[in-house]
């Protein structure tokens, strides 16, 4: 059989690549988006005075992955495809992105719910157009089956997001207050009338809506890091969106993100399993987050571009992404010991005085503890030690040596320590 067949240029794959990272981010900020509302809806809405109104129990380890869709405007289209899976034991929350060009042989059965719905007949295509085909409803038919087997894994759940659901869930809070950067002694202007995506931004701080937010994520000309730089501004943006939806102003707002989150995303997710998610939830961190691409290259064939999986390195880069090997650690680094640091000491569970006793404990070995009290966004599973000099948070692990360690500017206090489930003894 022959085909015409032939590689990439280096421009045509630079460009390819920059298609790909670019749906990427504009997807993963839409889920951060969301995510982060979720969170809120559940710290804030269905909990009363740090009594949880949906009672989550921590019961057997989870291991689940979930298949994360985002669909293009007409909702057909699954142009952005990544895999989640977290372990609860490891707490890793691993992501692995496909290529929305990616090509797949239709099994007869999936050729045949086509051929009887449609009336046509599709035997091959690229993955992100199975669901333009044989409909959207149909994802778990089309869609996920071809990612199982192309990954060799089991998928638990999947959500479908949509850049209206961003936009939504923005406006839904009130917009989000965020410092535009300067790019060449201007602001973000972009105007491209086939994807009707104008983009008019000025620097400074500002109040952005959800088309603006939405503008900020998609903008991606003149940063001198390149995609690096646009990177760090969705971050500046994700940043700026937890603050708000965290302050206290925002409580009158939570009937409006429940509608907005209901509305635009679609699972399959029941509320009785997130309830299961939710103890970890608080858990999880930033650093164990890893990002993959699957193996494969982009290969002009029977006249369309296509990424083509490389099926022999799949086996090997599925253990590379799941391997739980610690690495070898680097020389430890010198703990500073600072006894002049001033202290906040929160108790983030159900046990009373666990913050006074944490108290007495850190004051017999020297430092002050300037004010204790109770943790009003939930109970945490692991502690928490806030600083604005993480450097200086590090002291602290010898007595809480499971804690997590997150800078924070905007503490009242040097040190914040929010003592989980974990100490709670």
């Amino acid at each position: 059989m022959s085909q015409r067949k032939k590689k990439l240029k280096r421009g045509q794959k630079r460009k390819l690549k920059s298609i790909f990272l670019k749906t990427v981010a504009i997807t993963l900020a839409a889920a951060g988006v969301t995510m982060g509302a979720l969170a809120f809806v559940y710290k804030s809405y269905l909990f009363e005075g740090g009594s949880a109104l949906i009672q989550p129990k921590k019961n057997d380890p989870i291991n689940k992955t979930l298949a994360v869709f985002g669909v293009d405007e007409d909702g057909l289209r699954t142009d952005v495809i990544f895999v989640l899976n977290y372990n609860s034991e490891t707490e890793k929350l691993r992501m692995i992105s496909v290529p929305r060009d990616t090509k797949v042989e239709w099994t007869p059965e999936q050729q045949e719910l086509v051929e009887e719905s449609k009336g046509y007949y599709v035997s091959t295509s690229k993955l992100n157009e199975m669901t333009s085909y044989g409909g959207i409803d149909h994802i778990q038919d089309l869609t996920i089956p071809q990612v199982e087997e192309m990954l060799d894994i089991q998928i638990d759940n999947y959500v479908i997001i949509t850049l209206d659901a961003f936009r939504k869930i923005v406006d839904a809070i009130g917009g989000v207050e965020v410092d535009i950067p300067v790019l060449d002694g201007n602001g973000l202007h972009y105007d491209d009338n086939y994807q009707d995506l104008h983009i008019h931004l000025e620097p400074g701080v500002r109040v952005l809506n959800g088309e603006e937010a939405e503008g900020l994520v998609r903008y991606r000309k003149g940063y001198a890091e390149g995609d690096v730089g646009r990177i760090k501004t969705q971050q500046l943006f994700l940043e700026a969106f937890a603050k708000k939806v965290t302050s206290p102003s925002i409580i009158t707002k939570v009937p409006n993100i429940i509608n907005a989150v209901l509305e635009t995303v679609k699972t399959d997710i029941k509320l009785s399993e997130v309830t299961g998610y939710l103890p970890y939830l608080k858990s999880m961190d930033a650093e164990n987050l890893t990002f993959n691409i699957v193996p494969g290259e982009a290969e002009y064939t029977d006249g369309k571009w296509y990424y083509i999986v490389d099926e022999e390195a799949i086996p090997s880069f599925m253990e590379e992404v799941f391997s739980d090997k610690v690495e070898a650690q680097e020389e430890e680094e010198e703990v500073v010991i600072d006894q002049t640091v001033s202290i906040e000491v929160l108790n983030s569970t159900s046990i009373a005085g666990v913050a006074r006793r944490a108290k007495e404990a850190l004051e017999l070995e020297g430092y002050t503890v300037s004010e204790t009290g109770n943790y009003t966004l939930g109970a945490l599973n692991k502690t928490i030690i806030y600083a604005k000099d993480e450097s200086l948070a590090k002291q602290f692990l010898s007595y809480y040596p499971t804690a997590l360690i997150k800078q924070d500017l905007n503490i009242p206090y040097d040190i914040c320590i929010v003592i989980g489930n974990d100490d709670a003894n």
